[in-house]
């Protein structure tokens, strides 16, 4: 079987190295057909390890491209904090603003401002200038809880991935000895 992945990986490295491979698996397949072996079992069983091979290298690559969603997730975090913060110092400066604007309202007119009506306006200003805060303060903790489970379940998804790249290899290989077996027969002799 690594004469097979030599052959693969020396085409692929150039023509000395290609050179060595074929030489190599000339060998084999020569000490193969002297066994029994033949050059169709070789190549079946050297195809089912690179099918392997592929099935582990994909399974890896989708768990790095949601270990990267992940990762994004996990840096949107502390950006939502700093949102959220901005978003609650311009509330802050809206409503003292208004409340500011009333008080100026009231004073032109001549009204007192300690009590009565604009005593009423400025703490019922407040009081949605509160609201609107706690509001933006609960978006924000939601926001940040689904980012933090988007992280999470990506990390889980990643190593399903990882895990199942395993499994199909696992499966290959099995799958090849199996038919490699069935090609032999029962009596350790190849059939056909």
């Amino acid at each position: 079987m690594e004469t097979i992945v030599g052959l693969f990986t020396g085409a692929a490295g150039g023509a000395g190295a290609a050179a060595t491979t074929a030489a190599t698996t000339a060998g084999a397949v020569g000490t193969a057909a002297a066994g029994g072996i033949s050059f169709a079992t070789i190549l079946q069983g050297g195809l089912g390890l690179l099918s392997a091979v592929s099935a582990i290298r994909a399974g890896n690559e989708q768990a790095e491209a949601y270990k990267a969603q992940a990762n994004d997730a996990a840096r949107e975090q502390p950006l939502e904090t700093l949102q959220g913060i901005a978003r609650r110092g311009s509330i802050k400066k809206e409503y003292m603003q208004a409340v500011g604007e009333q008080d100026v309202a009231y004073a032109a007119s001549g009204t007192d401002l300690s009590f009565g009506t604009p005593a009423v306006a400025r703490s019922e200003a407040f009081r949605e200038g509160d609201l609107a805060l706690e509001t933006d303060n609960g978006t924000q903790m939601t926001r940040q809880a689904r980012l933090l489970e988007r992280e999470a379940n990506y990390r889980k998804m990643a190593r399903k991935a990882r895990q199942a790249g395993v499994v199909d290899a696992i499966s290959t290989i099995g799958g090849t000895a199996l038919n490699i077996y069935n090609s032999w027969g029962s009596n350790g002799k190849p059939q056909g």
